[in-house]
């Protein structure tokens, strides 16, 4: 056992010794690349043994030799392995370094020249990682690149995401991020503005702090970027003394390309100055660099590369597709499936359920109603007591001031007429006259009290003396209209519609401020027909107090209704109020 532990545990450590030596070897490239060694880079490279490469280290690998090559101006090769290692990468879930070879190729592409390279889908993959990362490195990164690619189709819009890019910055401390920033700014203002000035200041921030750096490459762009300033400017000569001391720097990177450029702009600006001698010179290494590089076909390899890529991406995305619709197809149909068996048990659930609660409804229903029928009893027998109980009282009280109090009157009143007061003091008289009103108060409160319904008078004439007594008060007009009225009914419901509109009129006094009531009785064979309308200020029955004591609406309602006769109230703020009462008789 002792013997396996040691030849495991060896293992392990020629495993680890071995990765260890695949990243050693990794990191010199990486170091060769930064540094613009590429033949010395290249020689590394090609001595790797990339089968035996860990999938992060091949990844790597492929990550290197593309940024090699692209320094090499060899961007058909660069694009297609930069490919490769996205998708190692991603396999792996490397998510961070997918971003960073996203923003490479974004950089590749749009340095093109060629516009059918499409660059927008590996920008998007890169700026979505860095706002959902809120990291201010691969944000600054992400605004700096998609401001770029906008410079020739919108300048407002690339400024907006430099300044985006300026502030994210500003949350690190990346001093070489901000020169690139300034450098990019000066870019915009030379080639999209009539502001030359402001892009040499900004160019000049940007050449200090690569100077600062040694950056050798940078500090050519900035050359050649000043001189192009000087040439649209007319300054000639100081544009071709910056192009010279962009040549004689010895860059690194994109060697080739750079050349075959400033080579270009070199015989431009000498022919401008009329040194037709050097623009010859200059213009033959500019297209002898321009054959070197071979853009033409460069171009078309990146193009078939792309094409390859997208169609495998659309290839995966279709089976993905397939696959994701046969799965949910099959969930579909066993959804289906159970969704009728629920359905079928809910159905038969749902019949017993509903037949149950409508016997229960209709046992609630019946009971229900037996209590609102004995409630209804109750609240009648009331109002017939409570009735019986106010004639009654009426009663007593009129025979009170009738019998007692009239006759007490009646009797001063004839010793007064006794006397001979003809010519005594006008006091005794005037007393006398205060006595035979009071007398006559009395009389009407006692007539009045005792319901006004005399045995050989009636409903009518009782309801058209009420009329009477109240318009003889001024205070309202009281119109009495009959239709059909014939024989008398019976002293009880006469008594009853008689204390009914006795109500009515007197809520139109008190309430209403009503100057007219007009009061409609018509009889159509065995069924009575009251209207009581008044010219008030009306009234929202909603509100209305229905705990009120006494005869108010909500007990005349009721009563009607012991009557078996209906009961309506039509009234509107400020336009009166109609009540409407039939009764059979």
């Amino acid at each position: 056992m002792s013997v396996f532990r040691i030849a495991l545990l060896s293992a392990s450590l020629l495993l680890a010794d071995f990765s260890f030596s695949q990243q050693s070897e990794l990191n010199t490239v990486d170091s060769l690349v930064n540094f613009k060694q590429i033949n010395q880079a290249f020689r590394a490279l090609n001595n790797m043994d990339t089968t035996s490469l860990s999938s992060y280290n091949k990844a790597r690998y492929y990550e290197l030799l593309s940024r090699n090559q692209t320094l090499n101006n060899q961007e058909e090769l660069a694009f297609g392995n930069y490919l490769i290692a996205k998708d190692v990468y991603a396999a792996i879930d490397s998510l961070e370094h997918v971003a960073k070879v996203n923003l490479q190729i974004v950089q590749l592409l749009n340095a093109s020249k060629n516009k059918s390279l499409d660059y927008r889908p590996f920008l998007e993959e890169y700026v979505t990682f860095a706002e959902q990362k809120n990291d201010p490195n691969l944000l600054s990164r992400a605004y700096m690149q998609v401001g770029k690619c906008f410079i020739n189709l919108d300048p407002q819009k690339t400024i907006l995401y430099f300044k985006k890019a300026a502030e994210e910055n500003q949350r690190t401390t990346d001093s070489l991020m901000t020169a690139k920033i300034h450098h990019n700014i000066g870019v915009l203002f030379a080639e999209h503005t009539p502001h030359l000035d402001s892009s040499v200041y900004h160019y000049d921030l940007a050449l200090k702090q690569y100077k600062k750096q040694n950056l050798i490459d940078y500090i050519s762009y900035i050359y050649n970027n000043k001189a192009t300033v000087y040439k649209k400017q007319n300054d000639y000569k100081k544009a071709i003394q910056n192009y010279l001391k962009a040549d004689s720097l010895p860059i690194k990177e994109y060697r080739k390309n750079n050349k075959k450029l400033l080579y270009g702009f070199l015989s431009d600006a000498y022919e401008r100055n009329k040194d037709y001698e050097n623009a010859t010179k200059y213009l033959k290494l500019h297209l002898a660099y321009k054959d070197s590089i071979g853009e033409d076909e460069q171009n078309k390899v990146m193009l078939d590369i792309q094409e390859k890529y997208d169609n495998e991406k659309l290839r995966a995305d279709n089976l993905e597709s397939e696959a994701r619709r046969i799965q949910n197809r099959n969930f579909l149909f066993a959804a289906i499936g159970l969704l009728i068996v629920v359905g079928s048990l809910a159905i038969l659930l749902q019949k017993n359920t509903t037949k149950k609660r409508q016997l229960a409804e209709q046992e609630a229903i019946l009971k229900q109603q037996r209590v609102d029928n004995l409630l209804k009893e109750q609240e009648l027998v009331s109002i017939d007591a409570m009735i019986a109980g106010q004639e009654k009282e009426r009663q007593k009280v009129a025979g009170e001031l009738h019998d007692d109090l009239g006759s007490m009157m009646a009797t001063i009143k004839l010793h007064f007429d006794q006397a001979k007061i003809a010519n005594q003091d006008p006091a005794l008289q005037h007393a006398q006259r205060l006595l035979e009103e009071a007398y006559e108060k009395v009389r009407s409160m006692a007539h009045n009290k005792n319901s006004g319904l005399m045995s050989n008078q009636g409903l009518l004439q009782a309801i058209k003396k009420m009329a009477k007594t109240i318009g003889e008060t001024n205070a309202m007009e009281v119109v009495v209209e009959d239709f059909g009225l014939g024989e008398r009914m019976e002293n009880s419901l006469e008594l009853s519609i008689f204390r009914m509109i006795q109500e009515l009129v007197a809520n139109a006094i008190k309430h209403a401020e009503a100057s007219k009531v007009n009061i409609q009785l018509t009889q159509h064979e065995e069924n009575l027909n009251i209207i009581v309308e008044d010219n008030g200020k009306g009234f929202d029955r909603s509100q209305l107090d229905k705990e009120s004591d006494g005869m108010g609406l909500t007990n005349i309602e009721k009563r009607v209704e012991h009557l078996e006769g209906n009961f309506t109230v039509d009234s509107i703020l400020g336009k009166g109020t109609s009540i409407l009462i039939d009764i059979p008789v």
